[in-house]
Formats: C-alpha cells, structure tokens, sequence
C-alpha cells in the first residue's frame, strides 16, 4: 500500500515537473523574441539549484526584488521594457550629453517600483562644464544598496541633453 502511494507521488511529482520546464520553455522563448526585438541576445536558462540559492538570498536581502518576482510575467515584462528604456536613455546621455556636475536637492520616493528599484523624483542643482547653473527635476531609480550615494547635498558627475537642458542624467558619485 505504502509503495502504491509513493509511486503515485513520484509519478505526480515527475509530471508537475515537466510541466514546469515546458512552461519555463515556452515564458523563456517569449523573452528571448522581446529581448531581440529590443537588439538583445540572451539565452534563458532552466534554474539550477546554485542559482535558486542564490535568488533566495537576492530576496532576502532585496524585498523589492521579491515583490518584482512574484508579479505576473507580463508586469514582469513591462517592468523590463520599462528598466531598458531608462537604461537606454542613461546611456544616450553619457555618450551625447554636455558634461556637468550635479547636487541632488531632494529625493522623494515616486512609490514605484521599477524591476524592484526605487524610482525617485530630485531637484537638482546642474553646473554645466561652460554654463551658468542651474535647477531640474529628474526621475531615477536609486538601488536600495546605492541609497546613502544619492542623498541630499551629494555632487556627481552627470550629462545634460544639448537639445533639451531640463534632461539630465546623474551618474558616478563625487567625493
């Protein structure tokens, strides 16, 4: 009786897995064809012990990763497209944008959360590098972890769009 029961429990617990990998497939291939519509290659893989670990103490030590993981796939996927297009923006200005410096004012917490990261609002003080300064209102995501970095009065080093000087992106923290 016991082996009846233990085999209907394996039999069941095979099943359920193959089940999940079909379903991590199928979400891994709807990934891949966003990812490479947005000009990336990434090749999801099936998780590995190590790795859930390794997610599991993310989660402990990120709460607004966990809170990011247990939402549906689809928010999940917006939240992405969201993060890569703020991204992309930083990017664009780091390599485009008139050199400044920048004293954050304020950071107040938007109450989004981008992909598990704080979005905040911040007046900022903008010194272009051949200009008088000054003050904008950006939106960022600050990591929980980089927090203390972006507190008021800190100065960093940031990029000003030349063809619209209210865009400023703030970047690496100066002592």
């Amino acid at each position: 009786m016991f082996k009846k029961f233990r085999d209907r429990i394996t039999a069941a617990t095979q099943e359920a897995t193959t089940r999940a990998v079909q379903d991590f497939q199928q979400e891994a291939a709807r990934f891949q064809e966003e990812a490479a519509r947005q000009g990336h290659h990434i090749v999801p893989q099936v998780p590995t012990t190590a790795m859930a670990a390794q997610a599991f103490q993310t989660m402990q030590a990120d709460p607004g990763m966990a809170a990011f993981l247990a939402l549906p796939a689809e928010e999940q996927m917006r939240q992405q497209r969201e993060a890569n297009a703020y991204g992309q923006e930083l990017r664009r200005l780091h390599e485009t944008g008139l050199p400044a410096t920048a004293v954050i004012r304020t950071l107040d917490p938007t109450g989004t959360l981008v992909v598990g990261q704080q979005q905040y609002t911040s007046v900022v003080d903008v010194t272009p590098a051949d200009g008088a300064p000054y003050q904008a209102t950006i939106t960022h995501l600050v990591p929980a972890m980089a927090y203390s970095q972006y507190t008021p009065g800190t100065r960093h080093l940031a990029r000003i769009d030349p063809a619209d000087p209210a865009k400023v992106a703030v970047f690496e923290l100066i002592a």
